[in-house]
């Protein structure tokens, strides 16, 4: 499911019960809000137990990101849930460790080892 704002700015596809969020667009302000509700559309219907956040197509993240990442973590967290991430480069890496969120979220080199870890519940 591509969704588009004006410009693409999220792509979410579901593997099994993991919803995989792709930011297309930096993760701030801008494109939040709207990654924040094509997110919880899924989660709220009850579609999916888990997240992967792939960050491959993306080069920065502000503390809005950080806000859509953690929102999205007590939202499956408390329905059993785990998150994970993947694809994530220099400048995001910098964002995810300064701001701790690697604490609740795993990284893994690709989108193949972070599905596999979360539907074995490893992640």
């Amino acid at each position: 499911m591509e969704e588009k704002n004006g410009k693409e700015q999220v792509i979410c596809e579901k593997d099994g019960q993991v919803l995989i969020i792709i930011p297309t667009s930096d993760l701030d302000h801008h494109c939040a809000t709207f990654v924040r509700k094509k997110a919880d559309e899924t989660i709220d219907r009850g579609e999916v137990a888990h997240l992967l956040f792939d960050f491959s197509k993306i080069r920065f993240m502000d503390s809005s990101g950080i806000g859509v990442i953690m929102g999205r973590y007590k939202k499956v967290i408390f329905q059993g849930g785990k998150i994970a991430c993947c694809g994530v480069g220099k400048e995001v890496d910098r964002i995810l460790t300064v701001s701790g969120l690697y604490r609740i979220m795993p990284c893994y080199p690709g989108r193949k080892e972070a599905l596999h870890a979360l539907k074995e519940g490893k992640a």
